[in-house]
């Protein structure tokens, strides 16, 4: 078979998930489709896969990806004849420590959100399910009967046979040497001196993929790191098991260590916390089925933790210490979607040890967002638009890609936040910052301030009452009382200038742009589902120019949304976000302390109106409105005049006050969030905001949402817990009359109310709801304790007491 010189779709890269995404595309009924394999099907990382699949995950769209998986990976051997290997053994997971039973627990509870099932036992229980274990430090375990694992090569080999099947035609030893575009969009696959012109070309080829997307411009910010286990000859203690009987899947995630039974022997491994980056270019270019060298001075301390916790490895014969290769992001969720650099161009990489777990899910996923040119779900977490092209820089992932790994069984503790590749992105009054107290959190490249108690007030983390809650309360109190500073400078900000200003931003956003110059509107970006990609305000400066302010992670994504919008209009927009400071001023005597800055007078704002202002040395614009809900202002400087302003404030008598003290009043005053409340499969009749919709403009989604109807069948609700040992993170399920009836969004401590708020998404009982301004009955399912909460579809300011 010779290459074509034309296809729909090239895929490039012949393991597990190229070969996922093209039969999926060939089961939606999608033609002419090519996979290219630069060696043979399953010679990068899927062939020395662990080939473990375990359900419950820490978030809602990861567990959705999985058990699809787990569900075809069972089909697939009916379909095609190959088997793939899929045994379940179910898995369990150690705690030795309450912070991880909790951790372990609050899976759990997610679970029980999708039907899974899983059952916290005892260490006498977790003896019985896996004898070979020590179980003295044991306090808890999860058995999960459902998990299993899989044959890698086997489920790739499985998959391409059901492509071949629906036509996909698939050639090995076939290296692609370049990408073509044609008017910025993708548009070719070079081979040597042969081009297959394509309309959409998918990279798909783990450690290389970064390389090979730069051959279009794209970027694929992913690293490789050694990853180790180790394989022994048969054991008695196995053995003894019987013919055809595993054990599960051991998960001790304390010792950083996984195991199970493999030939009659046992596979462990590790996500060891000083794991060992590998720059690409210590590979030779026909690196395939091989395997980097053994390193038994780095496994060492892994080896003492398995010798710990299974004994009978003392006396273990190793076969091997397995060193593969393998690709990490530096956010630790694996990316997909359609590049924003190249339109065309999907990539999906970055799999962060769950490949072979996330295989089957996400490479549905992919293949319908090719064929709808949109999400089919929420990805938010792995959407490759959340990653700028400033975060694709080499040192940045050389620093930060060996901790993602290393930290790979950390728990999740609200204020957790990586430590290498800092101060990549810094506010212009960073350093004014700094000198008031601030303990930071790396965001998307940024360094954002979280509250000004420094490490004191910080550490150590935990899942319970954390130390930061009475430095947290100073602050919500400045920002209702005094004049706080929230540094908001991580937001995007795109100028939008040109005749056909207007017009293209009422077909881009959901609200009326024909405002009067000095006004502010707040509105949505939607997709042609109806769905929220953005949330923004909109600026109006002049007959022809807007300043639209997004929220921090999305500026790539309105980006590529207004290019695919733009047509034939007559505009341009740039994004302008490291040109500009925002800083919050809230509180009652914001205006006071404004004014104290300034020999001029502060203009007398209404809401949502702009209008130029003098603080200190510093000139800029203020805006009259508050992501808080309290009263203040947004000031817009330019960068360099920032840090003189912030200086007049403080000098002025303004404080600080951080991300935990703007979260908690966004909360109370039911503020919906981007990426909690607001996403690409969540409607603005759902978010409650439909009010900002200027019908009969024309906007994109427009249609989809008039087909939808009102009301919808599930919406956005303001939840206060009884119970103020109740704390939350997001995503716990929430139960009514015995049904699970949605799950938290977003949750915070609340200072008036001296207990959590959150918001959530709720499918029932909508009558009620829409009839009483308050509705209880509503449990909240934490780490498998359940606590009373009162529900409303207003704000929880407005409404409780």
């Amino acid at each position: 078979m010779s290459l074509p010189a034309h296809a729909r779709t090239v895929i490039i890269g012949g393991g597990v998930i190229g070969c996922s995404i093209a039969y999926h595309l060939a089961r939606e009924g999608r033609k002419d489709i090519v996979l290219l394999e630069r060696s043979k099907l399953t010679s990068g990382t899927t062939w020395h896969a662990a080939g473990l699949v375990r359900r419950l995950r820490p978030s809602a769209t990861l567990t959705r990806l999985i058990n699809y998986s787990i569900d075809l990976y069972g089909e697939l051997e009916r379909e095609t004849g190959q088997a793939t290997g899929w045994t379940q053994t179910g898995s369990l997971t150690l705690a030795t420590n309450p912070d991880r039973l909790t951790n372990i627990k609050r899976q759990v509870s997610l679970g029980r959100a999708f039907g899974l099932e899983a059952y916290v036992v005892d260490a006498a229980r977790a003896k019985e399910l896996w004898p070979l274990i020590e179980v003295d430090d044991v306090i808890g375990a999860v058995w999960s009967p459902a998990d299993g694992r899989v044959n890698p090569s086997d489920v790739a080999l499985a998959l391409s046979k059901g492509a071949r099947a629906r036509g996909v035609r698939i050639f090995e030893d076939t290296r692609v040497t370049g990408l073509q575009k044609k008017g910025g969009r993708i548009s070719g696959v070079e081979i040597g001196g042969h081009v297959i012109e394509a309309e959409e070309v998918v990279i798909a080829c783990g450690l290389w993929s970064r390389e090979v997307a730069a051959m279009a411009g794209a970027h694929m910010p992913l690293y490789a790191c050694e990853h180790f286990y180790i394989l022994t000859k048969p054991l008695p203690e196995v053995q003894a098991l019987g013919k055809g009987v595993h054990l599960p899947t051991l998960n001790d995630q304390d010792a950083f260590l996984y195991a199970r039974d493999d030939v009659e022997g046992l596979l462990v491994g590790s996500f060891e916390p000083h794991a060992k980056g590998l720059p690409l270019d210590r590979l030779p270019a026909d690196f395939s089925f091989d395997l980097l060298d053994e390193d038994w001075d780095h496994f060492m301390p892994m080896m003492e933790n398995a010798l710990r916790r299974i004994p009978a490895l003392e006396k273990a014969e190793v076969r091997m210490l397995l060193n593969g290769p393998e690709s990490f992001t530096l956010d630790s969720q694996f990316m997909l979607g359609e590049s924003p650099d190249v339109p065309g161009l999907f990539l999906m990489g970055g799999m962060n040890s769950t490949g072979i777990a996330l295989a089957g899910g996400a490479g549905r996923a992919m293949a319908e967002w090719i064929i709808a040119g949109e999400p089919t779900m929420e990805l938010n977490e792995a959407d490759i638009r959340r990653f700028s092209p400033e975060m694709n820089v080499l040192g940045a992932l050389e620093a930060r890609i060996p901790e993602v790994l290393g930290r790979h069984y950390d728990n999740p503790f609200p204020g957790r936040s990586m430590e290498t590749a800092r101060g990549q992105r810094r506010s212009p009054v960073h350093a004014g910052l700094v000198a008031a107290g601030a303990r930071f959190e790396a965001r998307g490249g940024w360094e954002r301030a979280l509250h000004f108690g420094g490490a004191a007030a910080h550490l150590p983390l935990t899942f319970g009452l954390p130390k930061w809650r009475n430095q947290v309360d100073r602050e919500v109190q400045a920002c209702r009382t005094g004049a706080a500073i929230l540094d908001q400078s991580a937001f995007g900000k795109i100028m939008v200038q040109g005749p056909d200003a207007t017009a293209f931003l009422n077909r881009l956003c959901t609200a009326e742009m024909d405002i009067a110059e000095g006004r502010i509107a707040y509105t949505q970006i939607l997709n042609r589902k109806g769905g929220i990609e953005s949330d923004l305000t909109v600026q109006r400066h002049g007959p022809e120019t807007y300043l639209l302010v997004v929220g921090a992670g999305e500026v790539v994504r309105d980006l590529k949304r207004m290019r695919e919008t733009k047509g034939e209009f007559r505009v341009e927009f740039t994004d302008v976000t490291s040109g500009y400071a925002i800083l919050g001023l809230a509180g009652a005597k914001a205006r006071e302390v404004l004014q104290a800055t300034s020999n001029t007078q502060v203009p007398d704002l209404g809401r949502f109106h702009i209008a130029p202002v003098e603080i200190g040395l510093a000139r800029g614009w203020a805006g009259r409105l508050s992501f808080t809900g309290e009263e203040g202002y947004e000031l817009y400087l330019p960068a360099d005049m920032a840090l003189a302003a912030h200086e007049a404030l403080v000098a002025a008598g303004a404080t600080h006050a951080g991300l935990f003290a703007s979260g908690s009043l966004r909360i109370e005053s039911g503020f919906r969030a981007f990426g909690h409340e607001l996403g690409p499969g969540t409607t603005p009749f759902e978010a409650g905001l439909e009010a900002f919709c200027a019908w009969g403009t024309g906007f994109v989604g427009e249609d989809a949402l008039r087909e939808a109807g009102n009301p919808p069948r599930r919406r956005i609700v303001s939840l206060v817990f009884d119970d103020p040992d109740a704390i939350p993170i997001h995503d716990e399920p929430i139960w009514r009359d015995g049904k699970v009836v949605g799950q938290i969004t977003s949750a915070a401590w609340s200072y008036r109310f001296g207990q959590t708020v959150a918001l959530a998404m709720v499918n029932a009982p909508l009558d009620l709801l829409h009839a009483q301004d308050v509705v209880g009955g509503f449990e909240v399912e934490i780490a498998c304790t359940r606590f009373a909460a009162r529900a409303s579809l207003k704000p929880a300011k407005e409404v409780f007491r």
